[in-house]
């Protein structure tokens, strides 16, 4: 529970997104970009076919291409 906490007592689990969107690493930036279009986010986290963390894509990494 974060509400009502000053930000500087906060750990980085009280604020982070448990069900965090995913994308597996194969996939296209075009369908990392229609997904974050679709959930109205800026990044997915990006898994290995075991789920595996792999990285994650912000919608900044997406501006320096043609398709944003």
């Amino acid at each position: 529970e974060r509400r009502g906490k000053d930000v500087l007592d906060l750990t980085a689990a009280e604020c982070m997104t448990r069900d965090a969107k995913t994308i597996a690493a194969g996939e296209f930036a075009i369908t990392a970009l229609a997904i974050m279009e679709e959930k109205k986010i800026t990044s997915l986290v990006v898994v290995d076919g075991a789920r595996k963390l792999e990285g994650i894509v912000h919608l900044h990494d997406l501006w320096g291409t043609e398709m944003v």
